[in-house]
């Protein structure tokens, strides 16, 4: 129905490692996945990142094309790029879903996210990417940020009216 990630839902690893994606998600990661190869698994890349995130980040082909485009408008020396490089390309692994919507969570992701067997893992659809989290960790997310007057952003405000107000840069993919 959709081609965005929306919702949350929480997934019980198993004890070989084996974690069902969400239906909905997979109907994404499905349609993102243009031009494999009949009956060829869909796939997908999940980001590690670093100690600076609790959670991993899972995009389809598609729009992890589009981020290495825009890493790519970084001149070649800067920081910031060379920080993108490295979080971006080598913390991500393609991940490839089994015929039941299922992947083997690697054990450097088990361990990132702190989980084991039979634990856990909530999945939290962003839009164009989703995470995933040990639910404690989600839960500490969930505070509202502090407020940002020079930005016209009040948290005691419900957030959809912010659609209304100042649109954040768009970016061309």
């Amino acid at each position: 129905m959709f081609d965005i990630f929306i919702g949350t839902q929480e997934n019980k690893m198993d004890g070989k490692g084996r974690l069902s994606i969400p239906s909905d998600f997979r109907k994404v990661i499905d349609a993102g996945h243009p031009g494999r190869e009949p009956g060829s698994p869909a796939g997908f890349v999940l980001m590690f990142g670093d100690e600076r995130t609790k959670y991993m980040t899972g995009m389809t082909a598609e729009q992890f094309k589009a981020v290495q485009i825009q890493i790519l408008g970084w001149d070649a020396g800067d920081p910031r790029r060379l920080d993108l490089e490295k979080a971006v390309f080598e913390q991500t692994q393609a991940m490839y879903l089994d015929e039941t919507g299922r992947i083997v969570l690697p054990p450097r992701g088990r361990e990132k996210l702190g989980i084991a067997a039979n634990d856990t893992v909530l999945f939290a659809g962003r839009g164009d990417k989703f995470r995933m989290w040990n639910p404690a960790d989600y839960a500490e997310t969930q505070a509202r940020p502090a407020a940002a007057p020079e930005l016209n952003y009040d948290p005691s405000r419900d957030p959809l009216e912010n659609l209304a107000g100042t649109r954040p840069k768009l970016i061309e993919i």
